[in-house]
């Protein structure tokens, strides 16, 4: 979350903490073994659908606790909800970098940040657009 913020708010702070973990990783000992990369691409399917259902189960629950809370939610309010889920969403993938900044281990931290963003992004636009389909709309 700190490094995030750093890339958002302190990008020089980022460049500095990235040439400490540049030095770190050249001092790693021993070459590690890459995994297949049909193993990567299951840990990514199942891990991915972890994320999705874990926004989903958010955003249901937020919804819920609207509803129990402050009741029924207004037409405009479930508008600003879908407006903000989707703009979330929309950044998020206009915001990703991919070739600008890849390198060929793509374990920087520059790397991990932006996809850190980028996730973080992808499941709050996903919590706060299923929130407005959890919050019982007033009159049904």
């Amino acid at each position: 979350m700190y490094l995030c913020l750093l890339g958002i708010l302190a990008p020089r702070k980022l460049i500095a903490a990235e040439v400490a973990d540049n030095e770190a990783r050249k001092n790693f000992s021993g070459k590690s073994e890459r995994e297949p990369n049909a193993l990567i691409v299951r840990r990514a399917f199942w891990s991915s659908l972890g994320f999705v259902l874990a926004s989903s189960l958010v955003g249901a629950a937020l919804g819920a606790l609207l509803t129990h809370s402050t009741g029924c939610s207004t037409q405009p309010a479930i508008l600003i909800l879908q407006l903000l889920g989707a703009a979330l969403l929309l950044w998020g993938t206009l915001f990703v970098r991919g070739w600008d900044i890849q390198t060929w281990s793509g374990v920087t931290l520059t790397e991990r940040v932006n996809r850190w963003l980028y996730r973080t992004m992808y499941c709050m636009g996903t919590a706060i657009f299923v929130c407005s389909l959890f919050w019982k709309p007033c009159g049904r």
